[in-house]
């Protein structure tokens, strides 16, 4: 039976923390984006609702400078050396992000991922017209088991490797391995079985653990 291994993309994969405070930094929406934050950490709207009022401040502007500097975002140190260890050893290798579809999609496929689950803008030309879907942090264990089971691979012969909160909804499920890498968040530290900080030590670690469990 083959194992899967799935990853984390902002602060993961890549240099870049976060996807959306990348795109408003280009487009010159900062401002926006710290109201609507702030109304999403007061308790005032949901996740959601955030997510759709970020992504109204971008509406109709020019996005073609957005995804030319996409082509540039820097991948983190050792991420495709460590993603075609565990390919040539025949895992199932992805990536599930809240981050968004113009980054997330260039980045999968730079790494040759298998399968590739983030938030999605929905573009007209070189302008964003809406959000098509987006992707909660607290929804991203119900994809990964939707994922999961897609591939007939049970819970116990996944591993993750995330940084943030914003992966917390899988640290807390009954995974084969959990990896917090370079992580800003306790939470995380704690339900982890491994912390670590090069994501070749990652890969070596996921790989000592399948043959293990075999």
């Amino acid at each position: 039976m083959r194992y899967m291994a799935c990853f984390d993309m902002d602060g993961t994969l890549i240099e870049v923390k976060s996807s959306w405070e990348f795109i408003h930094e280009i487009l010159g929406t900062e401002e926006e984006a710290r109201i609507y934050r702030q109304m999403y950490e007061r308790g005032e709207i949901d996740y959601r609702r955030w997510a759709e009022l970020d992504v109204s401040s971008w509406r109709r502007r020019d996005f073609s400078e957005v995804l030319r500097r996409v082509d540039s975002i820097r991948l983190m140190e050792n991420s495709e050396r460590s993603i075609k260890m565990l390919k040539d050893s025949g895992f199932i290798v992805g990536v599930i992000s809240s981050g968004l579809n113009v980054i997330a999609d260039k980045i999968c496929e730079r790494l040759g991922m298998d399968f590739c689950k983030s938030a999605r803008l929905l573009l007209e030309g070189n302008e964003v017209i809406g959000l098509a879907e987006d992707l909660p942090p607290d929804e991203k264990g119900s994809v990964l088991e939707e994922v999961a089971r897609g591939y007939g691979i049970p819970l116990t012969r996944v591993a993750f490797v995330g940084d943030g909160d914003s992966d917390l909804s899988i640290f807390e499920m009954d995974l084969g391995l959990k990896i917090a890498f370079r992580p800003r968040s306790e939470r995380i530290v704690r339900l982890a079985d491994h912390v670590v900080h090069d994501l070749l030590e990652a890969s070596e670690l996921i790989l000592r653990w399948s043959k293990g469990a075999r």
